[in-house]
């Protein structure tokens, strides 16, 4: 009993990865581009990865069918093949410029991404280009030696699930594909009501079973979905302790309101770029009420003038600090001020784990020495103790890294923050082009 891997899955991705690379730089690869391509290239073949990207790969032509954004969580959104596979996904790369007229290719040497940057004249051939790129390494991903834990979670639209059945069924037909269910908590209630608090179970996406076996074969995992629909539940080392590969496609609400925006003003999601989008300014976005409390009021307090400036005050919300005692989700706006005032934030200030990456590097640091010392640092090592305090202490690197990295307790990834600004960026545009539409569909204003 297995579950049995993807024929040609390799060959099918790295074909679809060269007709992608030939539409993006169709008057040729700049060799960087392509060096980071052949890097990632080999991580991927040499670790189990290769299925779980070619049914992202798949999961992302079936949605371009119907013009439904699908997006990941977490590190993996910093892959370069994620990117060229996907859709509506950024680019991970260096900040460039790149002309598809003539071929001229520059990088930046910037802190900025490709979007905050201004149209320029290509210096050859004269038309407009626009910087692209989000500044990604591919250690961000792949860790030095390409065995950093990956993991696949999707965030998609309600109406994605059966599609996304669907093609898992193709890919598997000698299997079963059954719902995934998690269980469902009421945040309302006090911790101690443990009787109370399972209100439901609802999609969480799908587990394949082993080759001959059928939902009855898991007694102690079977429940039911909201609509009755028998599934199974657990978490994923759960499941895959009885053999069963999950498939995470967790529906998310601000997913499902741009497809009802896209067919309201006949705009699609997928095609909102980074180009398009460069016009959307922080006070878009909290006009739009998408922010949680603690990133508007970052944002209202600090105005982010750029989009890599919003992508480090919403990762904020999402990070763990030492100064502060008010509990989750929650900054004490003094002491974050008091943090970025500070004369060593100043000369690094690092809003996550890639922004201390970037600055080691920029000191000098060996870039596998950086990467770990980076990985410690997210980890809240610099706030630890015991062995793990000592190991970052012994680390060699600058004194002012190590004050500012004593701030932190948990660094979120850049990826993950580039993905929810841009997402808040696109619902944001929809307002600006159509407010009556907008509003009507996100607040469910009769208008």
């Amino acid at each position: 009993m297995s579950i049995p891997h993807i024929n040609h899955a390799l060959e099918n991705i790295t074909t679809a990865c060269q007709i992608r690379l030939s539409l993006l730089y169709p008057q040729g690869i700049p060799k960087s581009i392509s060096s980071r391509y052949s890097k990632e290239l080999s991580f991927l073949s040499d670790s189990d990865l290769i299925d779980d990207f070619e049914i992202f790969r798949l999961l992302s032509e079936e949605a371009k069918k119907s013009s439904t954004p699908i997006h990941m969580r977490g590190t993996i959104m910093g892959s370069f093949i994620y990117y060229l596979l996907g859709v509506n996904c950024f680019n991970p790369l260096p900040v460039h410029y790149y002309c598809p007229d003539c071929g001229y290719y520059e990088e930046v040497n910037t802190h900025l991404f490709g979007i905050d940057l201004p149209l320029k004249k290509c210096p050859h051939c004269g038309n407009n280009i626009a910087a692209d790129g989000f500044n990604l390494s591919v250690e961000s991903v792949w860790g030095n030696d390409g065995k950093k834990t990956i993991t696949f979670d999707y965030n998609i639209s309600t109406e994605f699930l059966p599609f996304a059945r669907r093609v898992l069924t193709s890919i598997y037909p000698d299997n079963s594909i059954v719902p995934w269910g998690m269980f469902q908590l009421n945040s309302g209630m006090p911790e101690t009501a443990d009787d109370n608090q399972i209100i439901g179970i609802s999609p969480a996406g799908y587990a394949i079973l082993p080759t001959g076996n059928s939902i009855q074969d898991y007694p102690d995992l079977i429940s039911c979905l909201e609509d009755g629909e028998p599934c199974v539940t657990g978490g994923c080392w759960e499941l895959s302790t009885h053999l069963l590969k999950t498939i995470h496609l967790y529906p998310v609400e601000h997913i499902d309101k741009l497809l009802k925006l896209q067919r309201a003003t006949g705009i699609y999601a997928n095609e909102l770029s980074p180009d398009i989008l460069r016009d959307i300014t922080w006070s878009n976005i909290c006009n739009s009420t998408l922010l949680n409390n603690t990133s508007r009021m970052l944002f209202h307090e600090l105005k982010p003038k750029t989009f890599k400036d919003m992508v480090a005050l919403d990762s904020s919300s999402h990070n763990s600090f030492s100064w502060n005692k008010i509990g989750a989700g929650k900054i004490n706006l003094y002491h974050f001020q008091q943090m970025i005032s500070s004369e060593s934030f100043k000369k690094y200030p690092c809003f996550t784990r890639e922004d201390f990456f970037d600055y080691l590097l920029e000191s000098d640091i060996e870039r596998s020495l950086a990467f770990d010392a980076s990985e410690c640092i997210r980890k809240g090592f610099a706030c630890s103790v015991g062995e793990r305090k000592k190991r970052f202490d012994a680390l060699k690197i600058p004194d002012e890294i190590k004050e500012v990295a004593g701030n932190y307790l948990y660094l979120f990834p850049r990826a993950h923050g580039i993905e929810y600004i841009l997402l808040y960026a696109e619902l944001a545009y929809y307002a600006k082009i159509d407010s009556r539409a907008f509003s009507k569909i996100l607040f469910k204003k009769k208008l």
